[in-house]
This record gives structure tokens, sequence and C-alpha cells, in this order.
């Protein structure tokens, strides 16, 4: 008789056979659910704290603003906010 053993641990205790892209693999119970249950972070790294706020401008400086953050407001607005803090470290700030 052919006993099946994990592929990971080699243990013969509660071992299945499962299918990784269509390829047969045998895990123990134990491997089995180390492997596949662990959770992995989704969507894109987080850069900081996020803090909302309201900025009032005229509908012509909204448009300008618009125009040169090109579709992407925080972006834009965090590179401001860099360049500002970086000059007054500086001493640049006039």
């Amino acid at each position: 008789m052919n006993k099946s053993v994990c592929e990971r641990c080699d243990s013969s205790i509660n071992v299945t056979i499962i299918y990784v892209d269509e390829i047969p693999v045998t895990y123990c119970k134990a491997c089995k659910v180390s492997l596949f249950s662990k959770k992995r972070p989704v969507g894109r790294p987080s850069i900081g704290i996020t803090k909302k706020v309201s900025l009032t401008l005229t509908k012509d400086d909204w448009e300008q603003f618009d125009v040169q953050a090109k579709n992407n407001r925080s972006l834009f607005l965090r590179k401001l906010i860099v360049k500002a803090l970086n000059e007054e470290d500086s001493g640049e700030i006039r």
C-alpha cells in the first residue's frame, strides 16, 4: 500500500491531495492551513496617516488646480506640502 506523505513536512497524518494551478500536490492538514489561510495585504501600501480636510477655492482656482494636478489632487497636494516643508527646513521660504 502506497501511503501519501505531505510534500512540505513529510507527515502522513490527515494528508490530502489538492490541485494548485492544475498540478496535484500533497499536503497534511496543518501545512494546508498554514499555506492557504494566511491573509495577504490587499491594495497599495499605506504611506502615512490620512486626515480629511476641506478646501474652498474659487471656480477659476479649482479649474487651474485640476489642470496642474493632472487628475491626481492628492499626489499634487502631497508634493506641494512636502516641498514647502523641505524649503522651510532649509530656510528658503520667502
